[in-house]
């Protein structure tokens, strides 16, 4: 059998891409007449897939099956033989070559052919991550780390690979977004706009009073008995009359 698995790691910790599991027809063929019936029970030598939109999939010299991966949550994607979990600020990629885990029905008739069925099995794999790879034991080719594991060859015990992931929203970021923290935001923002709407119908009052020749802004008004008239009242202060003088004698 064969595994081609083709990833794309995206920033909001989600997987894209697309797993092809196959089987020579030839090979199928020997085994059950019905290439379809002789897939379903060689693939239970298979441990488990990450599940996704599943469709069958053949070509001139191949059966198997296609899984379909749009947008899934890393926490939905790990299985027995895929891991791809976030660690931190890290992306660690592992997918264990080990006989135990494969050729489990095999093993059953002959525990020898257990360790045979994974001699034949070939890998081929492709992941590429949002940040830089840091450690990996493919091929690295910028963000992207590939595997070619070809049938009948020595086998490493695992595929790995480790890539920076972008930060996480800090607490207090997370907080002013959902509303969740400790300060009224709301209340504070409706405060500072009452503010700044009674600022603005103070600014247009006094604008209106200056232009119509009212008294300046900060001047006393003036006193009603100020304003009232009075009456006119004889001068104190004019001279008077002085009485004529006495006649020489």
């Amino acid at each position: 059998m064969q595994l081609n698995l083709g990833l794309t790691v995206n920033t909001d910790d989600t997987v894209s891409g697309q797993l092809l599991l196959t089987a020579q027809k030839s090979v199928l063929k020997q085994r059950n007449p019905d290439v379809a019936a002789a897939f379903a029970e060689l693939r239970q030598n298979i441990p488990t897939l990450p599940a996704g939109t599943e469709s069958r999939y053949e070509d001139a010299t191949s059966y198997g099956i296609q899984i379909a991966y749009r947008k899934t949550p890393l926490a939905q994607f790990t299985s027995e033989s895929v891991n791809l979990v976030r660690d931190g600020d890290l992306y660690r990629f592992s997918l264990p070559l080990d006989p135990k885990k494969y050729g489990g029905k095999v093993a059953e008739q002959d525990p020898r052919n257990q360790q045979a069925f994974m001699t034949l099995m070939a890998f081929e794999i492709s992941v590429t991550f949002p940040g830089r790879v840091l450690d990996s034991n493919g091929t690295v080719n910028g963000r992207s780390v590939s595997w070619q594991v070809v049938a009948n060859q020595p086998k490493p015990a695992e595929l790995r690979a480790v890539a920076e992931a972008p930060p996480t929203p800090s607490a207090s970021a997370v907080a002013a977004v959902t509303g969740s923290g400790s300060l009224p935001w709301l209340p504070i923002v409706g405060g500072v706009v009452g503010l700044l709407v009674v600022a603005a119908v103070v600014v247009v009052v006094l604008l209106r009073r200056r232009s119509r020749g009212g008294p300046a802004a900060g001047a006393p008004p003036a006193s009603p008995t100020a304003l009232a008239p009075t009456a006119p009242t004889a001068s104190t202060d004019r001279a008077t009359p002085t009485p004529p003088a006495d006649p020489p004698t």
